[in-house]
């Protein structure tokens, strides 16, 4: 057995060892898949040593802080935010009252054979939990502020989601931490037929905290699901949306930035299924690549043939600001329906000398040019951001 291997076998014994309440299924899975290896297709551009780094033993919940008040909530807006212990949720002051539908009592999630490993390491967790489930035409606008106090933090939000005909969800997440914490997000959605689900994450860390998150989205006829992410700091942030659209005629759009400096790794491995006809998708991926880090984008569309006149269109893009920075990016079409409209591309480029040229042209500094480039080539994800998440953005 390599050292690789044992180091991988020992920090999973550490963790499983801090956590012996732990779920049966969670803990089975973990123990019998173990950590990824690099010679999984899907993680082989995935350097897990930040996780490793990390010490199961000091991971700890710990208690979180409230929105300030110079984000105080409109009328409507149910905020929660971490309690003291850091395994449950509060209101915010300001917030709006909680809606019928809403609890925030801790459930098991229920994995799947061969669950993703976000899912399988947040199973092990104890919380915080929050489930809801709306009624017919509800429609409900909830923020999170998921920010602990301390580092060594241990946060494992688990999100279950159930909405009704024609409900309507808007969710905005703030999720950061403040260095050599571990940060487990996940999220079960089911949208039955035209229901309608927006949701954006902010999601923040120290040089040196792990962030292994994602989500299983389930979509009716008709149905909606948008989903905007910002993924800014971190030693490693790998996330896994995954969404089926099980009867077709349903509409996915999926936006992700990531603001990658130092020696971060950031990581997306997205897959939309379609399992019937007229489903549309669309996709776009941006990093913003600086100094030494490394994104990766792994983006998988399924096309079987009972998915007739389906409409996807993906797209990655990646801008690179250092020699040292780095990317791999894998688009991927699996198509067998004949009658489609499926496109996909894949872009690493870096500033434009002619159009920091014609800035400067115009009394711009390089400096002041380049910014202004950058922030141009985030606007399109971030404007998607509803005003909580967007003016946290640095």
């Amino acid at each position: 057995m390599t050292a690789a291997l044992l180091q991988r076998g020992s920090w999973l014994e550490g963790l499983l060892a801090a956590h012996p309440t732990a779920p049966e299924n969670s803990r089975r899975q973990l123990q019998e898949q173990g950590l990824p290896q690099a010679r999984q297709e899907d993680w082989r551009f995935t350097d897990l040593g930040p996780l490793l780094a990390l010490d199961p033993a000091a991971l700890q919940p710990r208690p979180g802080l409230e929105s300030p008040l110079a984000l105080f909530p409109d009328g409507d807006v149910v905020r929660l935010h971490l309690d003291d212990r850091g395994i449950g949720l509060q209101p915010t002051v300001g917030s709006a009252p909680l809606p019928e539908g809403l609890s925030l009592e801790p459930a098991q999630s229920l994995l799947t054979e061969n669950a993703l490993l976000p899912a399988r390491l947040n199973g092990l967790m104890s919380g915080p939990c929050l489930q809801l489930s709306l009624a017919p035409a509800a429609r409900v606008r909830l923020e999170l502020w998921l920010a602990p106090a301390g580092a060594d933090a241990l946060l494992a939000p688990r999100l279950l989601l159930n909405l009704a005909e024609g409900a309507q969800l808007d969710l905005a997440v703030r999720l950061s931490c403040r260095g050599s914490s571990l940060a487990l997000p996940w999220v079960e959605a089911h949208l039955a037929a035209g229901a309608g689900l927006n949701e954006a994450w902010l999601l923040q860390g120290d040089a040196s905290d792990v962030l292994l998150g994602g989500c299983s989205v389930q979509q009716a006829q008709g149905s909606r699901y948008c989903r905007s992410s910002v993924v800014q700091g971190w030693a490693l942030a790998r996330q896994e949306p995954q969404v089926l659209q099980s009867q077709g005629a349903a509409h996915t759009q999926l936006r992700d930035l990531a603001i990658t400096t130092a020696q971060a790794v950031h990581d997306l491995h997205s897959r939309v299924r379609f399992e019937g006809p007229e489903g549309t998708l669309d996709q776009l991926q941006k990093a913003l690549v600086d100094e030494s880090g490394h994104s990766i984008f792994n983006g998988s569309v399924q096309v079987p043939q009972l998915a007739q006149r389906t409409d996807a269109a993906q797209l990655s893009r990646h801008l690179l600001l250092s020699e040292r920075a780095k990317v791999d990016t894998k688009p991927e079409l699996e198509i067998v329906a004949d009658d489609v409209r499926c496109t996909h591309g894949a872009t690493v480029s870096s500033l434009a000398d002619e159009e920091l040229f014609y800035l400067r042209s115009r009394g711009i500094d390089r400096a002041t040019g380049a910014e202004l480039l950058r922030r141009g080539f985030c606007a399109e994800i971030l404007r998607e951001l509803p005003p909580l998440l967007a003016q946290e953005v640095a």
